[in-house]
């Protein structure tokens, strides 16, 4: 299958959802108690590190 290539503009645009998508994750899997899992753990931290990818391709576009 062939996709088309976004234009900047909207890959930004996408970028900028999919950030405020991870936000809205962590708020939800923060963890906040002490008692925590291996799986809740591992998750937030996965999280924070695609939120981190995506902040570095936001900052390469500008």
């Amino acid at each position: 299958m062939i996709t088309q290539v976004q234009s900047s503009a909207s890959w930004t645009e996408t970028l900028k959802a999919r950030k405020n998508h991870l936000a809205a994750l962590l708020k939800i899997v923060d963890i906040k108690s002490g008692n925590t899992t291996k799986v809740e753990s591992l998750t937030v931290n996965l999280i924070k590190a695609e939120m981190s990818h995506v902040e570095s391709q936001l900052k390469g576009r500008q």
